[in-house]
């Protein structure tokens, strides 16, 4: 791996747990206090979740990105340090203070996936500075392979080798909003969780003329047409695949419609979830999008 891309550059101790010195939050030049910040990693020994902050401000959750953020109770343990087993599904944390002001300018939260053995199209909904496959999946089960769709019809392809604990392709980039297939030859569900920030503002993914495999930018569950607002051109289509739970799967497919000037039909992408889109021209996927 490319160490120059690493979040992780130094280290200190909470609750036996070893987490990156990026989360501690304060300026070890100066000593000075800085503004509330608030941040979010997998711990690399024990996959544990770990949700640091510091400055002034309640620390809350929610599983919804629109739904109620709740305290955390011992959200005051280890000096402002959450450390958590990821759940099924996804969590949201943001700094708030009990009448609900928000003092964090970020949010930042896990989705934590169990892939059945087979195919699963999956794509990363956080912000995150690592894109190396071997950050996100550090290890799998033995003949696991990841496919990445390329610009040139092929795929970028990596398998897990277990004896040598490494993927042939360890770099392979694995961006947020970007599509890849994970094969899982195993007979047991695997767990993926992808942390890092969910993005705010004005959002891009650019959809190139031709085929590519996209994913939402931010963990967001629903309609291709009204929560996740996927432009199209007449005569551009989705495919949404899904797995059987019993090692195959199937595509869901979805055609642009001129005079409807929607999908149809109208097909629901998980959170998480990848999807094939063909398109006659490019053009940009824009969001503007706000944690409630």
């Amino acid at each position: 791996m490319n160490t120059s891309k690493q979040v992780f550059t130094g280290f200190f101790i909470v609750a036996g747990l070893t987490l990156p010195a990026f989360m501690q939050g304060s300026d070890s030049r100066t000593g000075a206090k800085s503004q509330p910040t608030l941040a979010i990693a997998r711990d690399p020994g024990t996959s544990k979740i770990v949700v640091k902050w510091t400055g002034k401000g309640v620390l809350k959750q929610s599983a919804e990105l629109n739904g109620h953020f709740k305290p955390v109770h011992n959200s005051g343990a280890a000096g402002g340090a959450l450390v958590v087993d990821p759940a099924q599904g996804q969590q949201l944390f943001r700094l708030e203070s009990a009448s609900g002001d928000i003092f964090s300018v970020n949010a930042v939260g896990y989705v934590h996936l169990a892939l059945p053995p087979g195919l699963s199209l999956i794509a990363n909904p956080l912000g995150n500075p690592d894109n190396d496959l071997s950050y996100w999946l550090p290890t799998a089960p033995d003949g696991a392979q990841v496919f990445k769709y390329t610009d040139g019809g092929g795929y970028e392809v990596s398998t897990f080798d277990a004896i040598q604990g490494a993927w042939s392709n360890p770099g392979l980039q694995i961006p947020i909003g970007t599509g890849f297939y994970f094969n899982n030859p195993s007979a047991e569900t695997f767990p993926l969780t992808f942390v890092g920030d969910v993005l705010q503002g004005v959002l891009i993914n650019p959809l190139p003329a031709g085929i590519s495999t996209k994913g939402a930018l931010v963990p967001q569950a629903g309609s291709i047409n009204s929560a996740h607002q996927i432009p199209g051109q007449p005569g551009d289509e989705i495919q949404i695949y899904t797995n059987d739970q019993q090692g195959g799967g199937s595509y869901s497919v979805s055609i642009f419609d001129a005079q409807q000037n929607v999908w149809v039909p109208d097909l629901a992408l998980q959170v998480a979830q990848g999807f094939w889109i063909q398109k006659q021209y490019s053009q940009d996927w824009v969001r503007t999008f706000f944690v409630n």
